[in-house]
């Protein structure tokens, strides 16, 4: 999928903003008094923040592979000299 820069710097900043807005958790203050222990041992905010870290590596997979640079023409036959494309 080739997108263009603006668009792929508007998707980058979109998902830097949803991860700010996510990890200062302020709604969640007060919940660990009013939600039970999730699978009986694990604090609400807890779990949050373990869902949180993995949607953090989801959404840096994501920002790597729309920021990191397309190689040049020269480097992609380097790596492809020689080979068939199957």
């Amino acid at each position: 999928m080739i997108m263009k820069f603006k668009a792929r710097l508007a998707l980058v900043s979109l998902v830097v903003l949803i991860m700010f807005l996510l990890h200062n958790s302020f709604w969640l203050w007060g919940l660990d008094d009013k939600i039970p222990l999730l699978f009986g041992f694990m604090p609400f905010a807890f779990s949050y923040y373990v869902g949180y870290a993995v949607l953090s590596v989801l959404a840096m997979k994501l920002v790597i592979d729309l920021a990191w640079p397309d190689p040049t023409k020269e480097v992609v036959e380097s790596f492809t000299d020689g080979e068939r494309s199957v």
